[in-house]
């Protein structure tokens, strides 16, 4: 018998029924948006981190188009972000990456996106969407909030020194009838607006990014502008 291979012989028909529903069980899912721009090694640990805690199956990486509340910046195309962060992810069997805000085109909301997923995935229960504690204090403004608390539980990230927003965020969430998760993971402390800077200034962003990232970013001179 194979290494992992299930065997149905011995088993009773209790067990055989526990089997076959853990096979056909939906992966939980979590999903993990954002501009990337570009995508560095802080994401990346902290959606294992996200992973492990609650016990996903899979992360799902998101990149806007136009987000509503954010300004993209540097000579990135939409091709550039996806392309970095499949260079990011290759290897993970954990992590995968969606296009259908890219696709789309526009602006991307967040209930858009949610329906999209609800047609094409299986999901045990509410997927996660992972989200910071600044976008969470704004989360009342996103479009059809009502609909899209239905939709998803939320996990919002709180550095160590936005610990004092528990509160504050705990009450907003509550109020809106959201189903959340506060969740404090380990401090890396990289950014992207950082990572740009970093390269406008002709300054090393070795360790900040995969490599492949970092050469793919040098040989197309991105965020020199």
């Amino acid at each position: 018998m194979k290494e992992n291979q299930i065997n149905l012989d011995v088993k009773s028909d209790t067990e055989l029924l526990r089997v076959k529903d853990h096979l056909q069980t939906p992966p939980k899912i979590g999903i993990f948006g954002g501009t990337f721009n570009p995508i560095h090694l802080g994401h990346l640990r902290l959606a294992e981190d996200v992973r492990e805690e609650f016990l996903l199956d899979k992360v799902i990486f998101v990149p806007a188009n136009i987000p509503p509340h954010k300004k993209l910046n540097g000579n990135v195309t939409a091709a550039d972000r996806m392309k970095m962060i499949e260079m990011s992810i290759s290897g993970n069997s954990y992590f995968e990456v969606n296009d259908i805000e890219i696709r789309k085109g526009g602006v991307s909301y967040t209930i858009d996106t949610a329906k999209y997923l609800y047609e094409n995935y299986d999901f045990f229960k509410k997927p996660y969407f992972i989200l910071g504690s600044d976008q969470a204090i704004s989360i009342k403004t996103w479009k059809k909030i009502d609909e899209l608390s239905k939709l998803f539980c939320f996990v919002v990230l709180i550095r160590k020194e936005e610990r004092a927003r528990i509160p504050e965020v705990k009450n907003l969430m509550k109020n809106l009838n959201i189903e959340s998760f506060f969740f404090t993971g380990r401090e890396i402390d990289i950014n992207s607006s950082e990572i740009r800077k970093r390269l406008r200034e002709g300054k090393s962003i070795r360790y900040l990014v995969k490599d492949e990232v970092l050469n793919y970013i040098l040989e197309n001179r991105l965020y020199i502008v």
